[in-house]
């Protein structure tokens, strides 16, 4: 089985809910899976530290999504208005044609002082048959 493996720039919104909480919505052109749009919704925890945690889902149109957990980290960078983080998305399911996903995303955003977020995210996927999940691992059967 051949893995999937794209790249998309997503950019939106995150809100402040309060004591490090933010709900993000971020949309891109999808160029893998054939929809005209991909959108990423997640909640996202930042720490005093700058540890990152999110879960969310990121879909493909109307049938095809996978969802993921996330932990990262978020500080400050050489411009003022902008805080740079990175973070891995282990993938926890899919629906569509993405039933049964199992991988990784990076991700490597930009978090403006106003809620603007800019997210570039590399990912590799394996989808099908054959895959069982063990100690959250995609492995073999």
């Amino acid at each position: 089985m051949d893995p999937i493996a794209f790249t998309i720039e997503l950019t939106g919104e995150a809100v402040e809910l309060g004591e490090g909480r933010f709900w993000a919505e971020t949309r891109g052109d999808d160029t893998a899976f054939g929809s005209n749009q991909a959108l990423c919704r997640r909640d996202l925890r930042v720490d005093e530290d700058g540890s990152v945690a999110q879960s969310g889902e990121i879909s493909f149109g109307d049938d095809d999504a996978i969802t993921f957990r996330a932990h990262g980290r978020l500080g400050s960078s050489p411009d003022p208005r902008l805080r740079h983080g990175a973070a891995v998305f282990e993938v926890t399911g899919g629906r569509g044609r993405l039933e049964g996903a199992c991988g990784f995303v990076t991700s490597n955003f930009l978090l403006a002082a106003d809620g603007e977020l800019t997210d570039r995210h590399l990912a590799v996927l394996f989808v099908g048959e054959g895959f069982d999940r063990k100690e959250d691992l995609c492995v073999s059967s």
